[in-house]
């Protein structure tokens, strides 16, 4: 008589250890190709290691919630398949990286509180992946694979309380790996930061990891990070000191009734717009318009998004450290935005975007600014050419804007949001600049077409019978694809266009975004008392330009200093000597004129930071 044997039950404990180990070798891969594509020189086996504490964070997580699956078949006395249960996973997993991977492309940052935007945007960045990156393919095939070969140990059926001993020891394990300590705060992707290099942060992040740490967080709550290498009387003697010299605007009772047209050119960057080889311009029509008025190609970034770029722009303030106050609670807040105190003083405003109306939250956010209107690709229903992965070309949205410009009573303010440059994708039959097919080849042909697309724009502006006078606002709201340094992804070009007003020529100083909604206040005859910034055409007041990029703040020191400033140690400062070195890659003894230059920086951004977040923004400057 044959015996008959019971059926093997998972090992739960040695399952998870399995799964651990497969998952970690795979999220480790993956973030060392992503590392060599995104940050080449700072594959160093210290950001190996360190990253290792995410990697493990991440598979620890994935296989415990694995295992959790396992057991309840288990317990309820059935044998599950043994293989398959990796295929949840490991698409999470890849998707994760995925969704990071092109998110660092845009914005030269690792994803965060913004992961919940690769749902809300699935179908764009899907059709962007396909068309640009196929060879991704390869990898999912081979994530596949493992994920559906990876079987699951077996041992004795478990009696009594063993199968929930075992479990609770996955359980344990798992959350210590995903905590990072036993007795210290949780870990968290602001923990790369404390590398102090900006680099090797970027390597050491798993992308996964702060992609599922954004989502587990949520919209509404945005990171303040920890500032305490100045007291707060320490940093507010600072900002006293910097803002000292600034002369109150006098008050007026009526601002002089001028139309605004800012056009913010979606991802537009300065490194993209330089000539070709042999001196050909890329952008023709955006360096006619800026000969003719105060430009300039070294404006600084006060965000890698579109929403912290207008932020930047219209509110003249400093943005949450990499991060955007969109879609959070903190939106609601009084600032001293542009729009607004134009709206109340009687202008329409409305805003405009190639894209879909609240990509990102921009539509209910420009509405938080002052906008009245807000207008996306769904609202423009005469298009010459089929749409790219996000939107219209900017020709189709320009037309619109015309269109609509009769039913906006005079003075206006109106934004634009353009979306030619959102993609790298050009429409059948439209110009080329040059035959060449690498990626800056690309950059430039689409950079190209919507800048024939806005010389048409500024035209038809010119043409217009116009009621009052009307002044031309051209600034990029961050840069995109930027393949250099943190200083090349943080400058902008800018044009303030109206000839009869503005003459031309260039900053005296190193303009930022914040710079210009002051600079649009002064020719309105407008004050904007609590501005961070200055206003452009004061060639006395002081150089405040700063930028934010992977744990890491940027002050510029006069004309050619730079200081790199990581915040989890600011005495690990490095100086620069930016224009002749923007790479960043030769760092400078820092003197004592750096060292003020440093706790100025770091008071104003510590007490920027403080208000922004108490929802007292407005009291930074006097």
């Amino acid at each position: 008589m044959t015996q008959r044997t019971s059926p093997q039950t998972p090992a739960l404990l040695r399952s998870w250890l399995k799964f651990l180990v497969i998952l970690t070798l795979l999220t480790l891969t993956l973030r060392l190709l992503g590392s060599a594509w995104m940050v080449p020189d700072a594959l160093w086996p210290r950001a190996w290691w360190w990253g290792l504490r995410f990697d493990l964070a991440i598979s620890a997580l994935l296989a415990g919630l694995t295992v959790l699956g396992l057991w309840l078949p288990t317990r309820l006395g059935l044998t599950p398949p043994r293989r398959g249960w990796l295929v949840p996973a490991c698409v999470l997993l890849l998707a994760a990286h995925l969704g990071d991977w092109l998110y660092w492309q845009e914005t030269g940052r690792h994803i965060g509180y913004e992961a919940a935007e690769l749902f809300n945007s699935a179908g764009s960045a899907a059709q962007m992946l396909a068309l640009h990156w196929p060879w991704l393919l390869a990898i999912a095939v081979l994530t596949l694979l493992i994920s559906l070969l990876a079987w699951v140990p077996s041992g004795k059926p478990g009696r009594g309380p063993r199968l929930e001993l075992s479990l609770l020891a996955v359980v344990a394990l798992s959350v210590l790996l995903v905590r990072g300590s036993i007795t210290q705060l949780p870990q968290g992707p602001h923990d790369a930061m404390r590398l102090a290099d900006a680099g090797e942060a970027t390597a050491a992040l798993n992308g996964a990891y702060a992609a599922l740490y954004g989502l587990q967080s949520g919209h509404d709550s945005l990171r303040q990070l920890p500032m305490d290498w100045l007291d707060s009387d320490a940093a507010r003697d600072e900002v006293a000191r910097l803002y000292a010299d600034r002369q109150p605007m006098p008050s007026a009772t009526t601002a002089e009734p001028i139309n605004l047209i800012v056009v913010l050119l979606e991802s537009w960057s300065s490194a993209h717009m330089r000539p070709l080889d042999d001196g050909t311009p890329v952008t023709p029509n955006f360096d006619a318009i800026a000969a003719q008025g105060l430009a300039g190609r070294e404006l600084v970034s006060g965000g890698m998004r579109t929403t912290e770029g207008m932020f930047a722009v219209f509110c003249s303030y400093q943005n949450p450290l990499g991060q955007t106050l969109a879609k959070t609670s903190q939106a609601l807040n009084d600032y001293d935005c542009l729009p607004r105190r134009l709206r109340d003083a009687g202008w329409r405003t409305a805003f405009f975007q190639g894209s879909h109306e609240n990509t990102s939250g921009v539509g209910a956010y420009v509405q938080s600014l002052g906008f009245e209107r807000s207008q996306g690709k769904a609202d423009i229903d005469t298009r010459r050419h089929d749409e790219n992965a996000w939107g219209v070309y900017d020709g189709d949205l320009y037309r619109h804007v015309l269109a609509t410009l009769p039913s906006l009573a005079e003075p206006m303010m109106v934004g634009i949001n353009t979306n030619t440059t959102h993609d790298i994708q050009l429409y059948e039959g439209a110009p080329r600049l040059t035959a060449g097919e690498t990626q800056l080849d690309i950059e430039r042909n689409v950079l190209h077409l919507a800048d024939q697309e806005l010389g048409d724009f500024v035209a038809a502006l010119e043409a217009r019978d116009w009621q009052h006078p009307w002044a031309l606002l051209l600034v990029s709201d961050h840069t995109a694809r930027v393949q250099g340094s943190a200083l090349e992804r943080a400058q902008l070009p800018f044009a303030l266009y109206m000839p009869e007003r503005v003459a031309p020529g260039e900053p005296g100083r190193i303009a930022h975004q914040r710079d210009l909604a002051p600079t649009l206040a002064e020719l309105l005859g407008m004050p904007l008392p609590h501005a961070m910034g200055y206003s452009l055409f004061d060639d006395g007041a002081p150089q405040v330009a700063d930028f934010f990029l992977n744990g890491a703040l940027h002050w510029f020191d006069g004309e050619d200093r730079l200081l790199e400033i990581p915040l989890a140690d600011p005495d690990q400062a490095r100086c620069h000597d930016w224009r002749t070195s923007p790479g960043l890659e030769n760092p400078l003894p820092c003197g004592e004129a750096e060292r003020a230059a440093l706790r100025q920086a770091y008071g104003l951004t510590q007490q920027a930071q403080a208000r922004l977040f108490a929802g007292e923004a407005l009291a930074l400057v006097p």
